[in-house]
């Protein structure tokens, strides 16, 4: 009976173990070396967004377009497979619309921040800013502020980009917050204090009537 237990115990071990390396397996596959859309992405477009924008281009506004500062952001971050497949691309728009192409489009290396830089200033202040600590939320929007070449533009017609508006709406919220635990503390201890002065004063009368 005994012997029987610990084979199903050691069976049952196996399998849990061959669970988890099935699980880390699957794991590290989806964390494997980021995929071109990935490295678009934090370029700040999407392949949908820019191949949209490409095939909308008119004669007018193709330059912009296909050869502004997101479209040489884009290409440049798409790697070394599939840019000359972009840029083939755009070729065959200019064709299309009778546009005389940029020969020398994304020639030379990327000099520019890491195109990556604010995706990850994005990430961090999402991070803090779950976290609702008021001196690293703080702390952090100084810290972008400070980036070079690393804009975080306000929607039309809004004062903030929505991840600053958030981060200032998360203080606002703790520091009311403090503020009325801090009231209600005060609140609190008042009645305290007040008690013996009161007793004080009844016991005043009684004396003097004595």
């Amino acid at each position: 009976s005994t012997f029987n237990t610990s084979s199903l115990t050691m069976a049952g071990l196996k399998i849990i173990i061959a669970l988890m390396a099935l699980v880390g397996a699957s794991a590290f596959s989806r964390s494997m070396p980021m995929s071109m859309s990935m490295a678009t992405e934090k370029a700040g477009m999407r392949r949908k967004e820019w191949t949209r924008a490409l095939d909308r281009a008119t004669k007018e506004n193709f330059a912009e377009v296909a050869y502004g500062a997101k479209s040489e952001a884009f290409v440049s971050a798409a790697g070394s497979s599939m840019a000359p497949k972009l840029k083939s691309k755009i070729k065959q728009r200019a064709k299309q619309l009778g546009v005389e192409p940029k020969a020398d489009f994304c020639k030379q290396p990327w000099k520019g921040k890491p195109l990556w830089l604010k995706a990850q200033a994005a990430e961090d202040l999402k991070k803090v800013v779950a976290g609702r600590d008021v001196e690293a939320i703080q702390a952090k929007l100084e810290e972008i502020e400070g980036l070079e070449d690393v804009e975080f533009k306000a929607p039309e017609g809004s004062d903030d980009h929505p991840l600053f508006a958030e981060a200032k709406a998360v203080i606002a919220e703790v520091e009311a917050a403090a503020e009325a635990a801090a009231a209600a503390a005060e609140a609190a201890a008042a009645p305290a204090e007040e008690a013996p002065a009161e007793e004080a004063a009844e016991e005043a009368p009684e004396e003097a009537s004595e």
